[in-house]
């Protein structure tokens, strides 16, 4: 029989056995999540800080550069982290499918999609938190469902509630609803990947 020529059967079991490939890779990603998770709740709970006291001073001026500057700290210390991490993980990882691939390309789409945002949002005057927490949403979501891993799929809903929420806050609580949304979107499933990788 031609190796190309597969039967249902055996269609359905290679098909099988790549989503489990691809899921093993996946929990080992966990701690991808929790970087993120952990250093943008840090940057909310940190830019909330800023906020508070440049209000109490009334530096008014100097909250927008402050709250950004803030954020482009937890970031660039955020990515150095990951590349650190990403090649020592890549070097030990034994399997590496098509599906990675994917998911790769999806978060650096992603990753690309929140800098545009965030330029959009300031261009226009608007607050960046209810369009990056949809961001958010959208790809931890069709993450969570690629891989049918309901905490994921819970923390993706959480940033569009999250989101719509945002809209009703403009003052420095905003950054701390943030750091909430990305608990419940980030750290939580990424605590629940760690877990079920440890099974």
């Amino acid at each position: 029989m031609d190796k190309n020529n597969f039967t249902p059967e055996e269609s359905f079991d290679l098909i099988q056995k790549h989503i489990s490939n691809f899921k093993m890779n996946y929990k080992e990603n966990a701690k991808i999540f929790l970087l993120w998770g952990w250093i943008l709740t840090a940057a909310g709970i940190s830019n909330f800080i800023i906020l508070r006291v440049l209000r109490s001073k009334e530096a008014f001026e100097l909250m927008g550069p402050y709250s950004l500057g803030n954020w482009a700290l937890f970031l660039l210390v955020g990515f150095i982290f990951m590349f650190i991490f990403l090649r020592k993980l890549n070097r030990e990882r034994k399997v590496y499918s098509h599906l990675d691939a994917y998911f790769n390309k999806l978060w650096q789409v992603t990753a690309a999609t929140f800098f545009v945002g965030t330029f959009i949002c300031i261009r226009l005057g608007i607050i960046p938190p209810p369009i990056m927490l949809l961001i958010a949403g959208l790809a931890t979501t069709v993450s969570g469902l690629f891989i049918r891993f309901k905490p994921l799929v819970i923390g993706g809903i959480s940033f569009f509630l999250f989101s719509m929420a945002a809209t009703f806050v403009n003052n420095e609580y905003i950054a701390l609803l943030t750091s909430a949304a990305i608990a419940c979107g980030y750290l939580i499933p990424g605590y629940f990947l760690k877990y079920a990788k440890e099974q």
